[in-house]
């Protein structure tokens, strides 16, 4: 074996290792830029609330719960209950906002039907 071919072969495992952990690092992201994720439509409804907005926040909703019922499957209860606390908050305050969106829209259609 030249010296030419183990650089090689020492290079395409160098870059096989570097590929497993960056997707290993990128997976173990995943349920911590999904709790990211409802934080930032959360505070996007804050600033224009839409209907629209509510239905992307459900999803996202659903695809954290997705997300922690895996992690119980995994036995990764820690992990599960990590996520499951920060949802639990989100949610919290989401159904909050929904509740007085929802008012302020039934007042909004209530008053433009009394005024015709």
């Amino acid at each position: 074996m030249t010296t030419s071919s183990l650089l090689a072969r020492l290079y395409s495992i160098s870059v096989l290792v570097v590929g497993v952990a960056l997707l290993c690092l990128t997976g173990c992201d995943s349920p911590a830029r999904t709790i990211r994720e409802i934080r930032q439509n959360i505070d996007d409804f804050k600033a224009a609330p839409t209907h629209s907005s509510l239905e992307v926040i459900d999803r996202s909703f659903v695809k954290i719960d997705v997300i922690i019922k895996d992690f119980e499957t995994k036995e990764d209860f820690a992990q599960a209950d990590l996520f499951r606390r920060q949802a639990l908050t989100l949610r919290y305050e989401y159904r909050a906002m929904r509740a007085a969106y929802l008012k302020w829209k039934e007042d909004q259609a209530r008053a433009g039907s009394s005024v015709e």
